[in-house]
């Protein structure tokens, strides 16, 4: 009887100590929403991803996706992933400056010398892993961070035929620029920004509204600017800034999935931004591709050429991270030259 009464104790202890607690069943199916910011046809690597964890959950996930913006937005994305609106989503950090400021500082910060899209992905990975204060703009917001889509490079498309080779050139060009930095750079040498809804693109371009856009050609072309374009000034592999698009996961939907499925997404992250990069860089060739063809003149400024713009903007970009320290960003400056010590490697 004693000993039938202390298993009987023990498992009444057991229950309560597990209660409260979610236990996972192997059964159990996760249903989760994925918001895409760009049309099923632009996104082809990273749905190839989430297929193959379908796939190797054995029914145990179910993806349900939702393209260009039709599930979230950009303003409320991230409002979204911390509710429970979407449960996977593509952010786009460079609308959200203040919100992921070291994370802009060491992708959309212009003229880093990256060595192209894969780089500055990749590098970004590295620097995630090493510094805290990057995870923490993630994890304050309820984000698990899962891996980048490196964007193409930005350039300066223009509806008439204007060489522009140094930056006095952009002198009296209304441009459209999403970018703080670019924005106050072109204003510093005689531009007019102009802020538009990339949905405006084409109709401010056709109707002389603004005389050109700075931002990367799949952009271009996805919002049916193509044919409006009359010049194009490019600036190598690292074009005049770079962004990556941020695969996040809502935290409370990661930390519900058990171990061996968290296990499929991480298996996938390298080949998710791979995939993702080769076919935005085939499409961006093939884009830039209908341009030529038309006879549009592209002006491909060599290494050179790229040097005096870059140091055109030293003191900016010095000016904007010694703002940063100032304003309690004070591993602004130590972030920065890490970056620069792996870009140098």
């Amino acid at each position: 009887m004693k000993k039938l009464l202390v298993l009987v104790l023990a498992a009444c202890l057991s229950i309560g100590l597990l209660g409260g607690l979610t236990v996972a069943s192997a059964d159990e199916v996760y249903e989760l929403n994925v918001s895409f910011a760009a049309p099923e046809f632009s996104t082809m690597g990273i749905t190839a991803a989430l297929d193959r964890i379908q796939e190797a959950s054995e029914g145990r996930i179910k993806f349900n996706y939702y393209y260009s913006w039709s599930l979230s937005s950009v303003p409320t994305v991230i409002d979204d992933l911390a509710s429970g609106v979407c449960d996977i989503a593509e952010v786009p950090i460079n609308e959200h400056l203040n919100t992921f400021t070291y994370s802009n500082l060491i992708t959309y910060t212009p003229f880093l010398p990256m060595k192209g899209m894969r780089d500055a992905a990749l590098t970004f990975n590295e620097l995630f892993n090493e510094w805290e204060c990057l995870q923490n703009e993630y994890t304050a917001l309820g984000i698990h961070y899962w891996t980048n889509i490196p964007c193409p490079v930005y350039n300066i498309f223009t509806t008439a035929d204007k060489a522009i080779k140094v930056p006095g050139d952009m002198a009296g060009l209304k441009l459209i620029t999403s970018s703080k930095l670019l924005s106050d750079f072109v204003a510093a040498n005689g531009g007019a920004v102009v802020n538009s809804p990339v949905t405006d693109y084409a109709t401010n371009l056709n109707t002389n509204v603004v005389d050109g856009v700075i931002n990367h050609i799949n952009v271009i072309t996805a919002f049916g600017c193509l044919d409006f374009l009359n010049g194009v000034t490019t600036f190598g592999e690292s074009g005049m800034a770079m962004n990556l698009m941020m695969m996040c996961i809502s935290q409370s939907c990661w930390d519900r999935l058990p171990e061996d499925l968290q296990q499929l997404f991480n298996d996938e992250i390298d080949n998710l931004l791979n995939e993702q990069c080769d076919q935005d860089i085939e499409m961006s060739t093939n884009n830039m591709k209908v341009l030529e063809d038309r006879g549009v003149p592209i002006t491909a400024l060599n290494e050179e050429e790229i040097a005096v713009w870059r140091d055109a903007f030293d003191d900016m970009r010095q000016g904007y991270i010694d703002e940063l320290e100032s304003t309690g960003y004070d591993q602004a400056q130590e972030l920065y030259d890490a970056l620069m010590e792996k870009l140098a490697e």
